[in-house]
């Protein structure tokens, strides 16, 4: 039923997603839901309402997005970010960086059973990886300094930086405000653009 719900907020939304991708999504939302007993991948207070709140998130950023190659999802626990980009935009390249083994080994079982072959997963710690993506994105906010700090070793002169915040963010930052209809508050898409 909630996916029902995500599926009419897209519509109302002006969040255009053919029929093939609404599927694969499904069936990413199926497997979370099964693997979340197995794994804890995100909230279990309520696992169909956090799901649907992370799916409109995502499918929401790919719209904000500037055109981009590459993407790094840092951090990327259940794969939100990189999983649901990868199925929305088959032509672009997505890494995955995380460091927990189980994590990491759930997100290549997503890869498999969904037959996505524009993603790679890093089983890795941030401080170990290095790449020139156009874009990295974080949805966890303890990850903020580091990721500032590591910059020039992830993203490509001109390329940025975006996290998922409750709250502003101070300058350089410029900071995007956005409402998911299956969140109480405004939310931010922080971005950090890297100049040299």
């Amino acid at each position: 039923m909630i996916f029902e719900e995500l599926k009419s907020a897209f519509i109302r939304n002006n969040l255009d997603i053919d029929e093939e991708k609404v599927s694969k999504l499904k069936d990413y939302w199926d497997i979370l839901l099964f693997y979340q007993n197995r794994i804890h991948l995100f909230s279990k207070k309520s696992p169909k309402e956090e799901l649907a709140r992370q799916f409109f998130d995502i499918v929401l950023l790919n719209v904000f997005l500037p055109n981009y190659k590459e993407l790094v999802d840092a951090g990327a626990g259940a794969g939100f970010v990189g999983i649901i980009l990868s199925i929305l935009n088959p032509k672009k390249q997505y890494l995955l960086v995380e460091r927990s083994k189980k994590k990491g080994d759930f997100l290549d079982v997503v890869r498999i059973k969904l037959d996505i072959s524009n993603i790679d997963i890093f089983i890795t710690d941030l401080e170990h990886f290095n790449s020139e993506a156009d874009v990295v994105v974080s949805k966890a906010s303890c990850m903020r300094d580091l990721l500032e700090k590591k910059m020039m070793e992830l993203i490509k002169v001109g390329g940025i930086l975006v996290h998922f915040t409750g709250s502003t963010l101070p300058p350089p930052y410029k900071n995007y405000p956005f409402k998911n209809p299956f969140r109480d508050n405004i939310s931010y898409l922080s971005v950090l653009e890297r100049v040299v």
